[in-house]
């Protein structure tokens, strides 16, 4: 590394912290403190919705760090073509892409860093955030319906967790099709195991082509458990709370079940593609920096949040919708943003004046 790559990486990264300072102020102070707060139930004490706040608050960091990138990209940039270091190193013989290459391999290194902070501390920390924000974790259920593994519906007059107990649960097995009911199980109460139900007077009655052929009863009887039954009342993380290995191992549960899990799959793809968005957003901020940085710092600012309110609308309020919706495949969804973004910065950097 050369005098000049220190001197661009020692620009850009102080630039890139100071502002990254200015919008964790700006978005605790504004947008958490003023806004979230007037959200929370009155019975919730000011000391809960601080740490709420402050949980929220890595999650919502995220977001500004590709402002952040622009931003520091557009002032080290934008300041050295106003001081026309620009031109003296291009008439030095040093192209673009040499400038830039230090710029981009670092804010790629930055990329790397926040998706393991998303994955590892974000997420976790805003399912914290979550609990508390509820008050308590759902622990009980009445009349629940749930579609469990090999094609069994399960349904339970009540549930509660804490005690490891249901009331009338009944479970419905049908064949590979879904079509035809194969059994019916009966328990007037259940509890369970790590690897089986255990069931308590009750019955179970056999179906053949959905006609009854046998009739038996039981005092007690066990079989595999292959559900969850925290599941069972919705009491799961929140797909934006989970790490990408719980929602890999939440898809791979849903897929078994034969549940859908297009929501899941969305939140995978994003937590891998989003943390890369401030590399392609560098790239598309260092051309427009050399191409307008005289405009100054404000100027930069303005098109940073302008580039950041485009990319939000394009990534998730149309392609991460559509994919939920079934319209488009969840790694095109989040990445899909990426790629455009990346593109037309490639190519504004390629038209930029050599």
């Amino acid at each position: 590394m050369n005098i000049l790559d220190r001197y661009l990486l020692r620009e850009y990264l102080k630039a890139f912290v100071i502002g990254l300072i200015f919008f964790i102020a700006l978005i605790v102070v504004v947008r958490l403190l003023d806004y979230d707060l007037k959200k929370f139930d009155d019975d919730i004490s000011y000391a809960t919705a601080v740490k709420i706040v402050l949980f929220q608050a890595p999650r919502r960091l995220m977001e500004m760090v590709p402002i952040a990138g622009f931003v520091a990209v557009f002032f080290t940039l934008g300041r050295m073509v106003r001081n026309n270091e620009f031109t003296a190193m291009k008439a030095g013989g040093l192209s673009v892409y040499r400038l830039l290459t230090p710029i981009l391999i670092a804010t790629l290194i930055i990329c790397c860093l926040f998706a393991v902070f998303y994955d590892q501390v974000a997420s976790p920390v805003f399912h914290k955030a979550n609990l508390l924000q509820n008050k308590v974790m759902p622990r009980r259920g009445k009349n629940v319906v749930f579609k469990g593994k090999n094609n069994r519906v399960f349904y339970s007059q009540r549930i509660t967790l804490d005690a490891k107990e249901i009331d009338q649960l009944t479970i419905y097995e049908y064949d590979n099709t879904e079509d035809t009911l194969e059994r019916i199980t009966f328990a007037d109460s259940a509890t369970w195991t790590p690897n089986e139900w255990e069931l308590t007077d009750g019955y179970i009655r056999h179906f053949e082509r959905g006609v009854e052929v046998n009739y038996e009863t039981f005092d007690t009887h066990v079989i595999e458990r292959r559900e969850d039954p925290e599941r069972f009342i919705g009491s799961e993380k929140d797909p934006r709370a989970m790490t990408i290995k719980e929602l890999r191992e939440q898809i791979a549960y849903k897929r078994e079940a034969g549940q859908i899990s297009r929501k899941e799959q969305v939140k995978l793809f994003h937590k891998t593609a989003y943390p890369f968005a401030t590399v392609v957003v560098v790239m598309l901020g260092a051309p427009i920096a050399i191409r307008f940085g005289r405009a100054g710092f404000f100027a930069g600012l303005v098109i940073a949040f302008f580039l950041s309110f485009i990319y939000w609308a394009l990534s998730f309020a149309t392609l991460e919708g559509l994919s939920e919706n079934g319209k488009l495949h969840p790694f095109l969804a989040c990445w899909g943003a990426n790629v455009l973004y990346a593109t037309v910065g490639s190519i504004m950097i390629w038209r930029t004046p050599k």
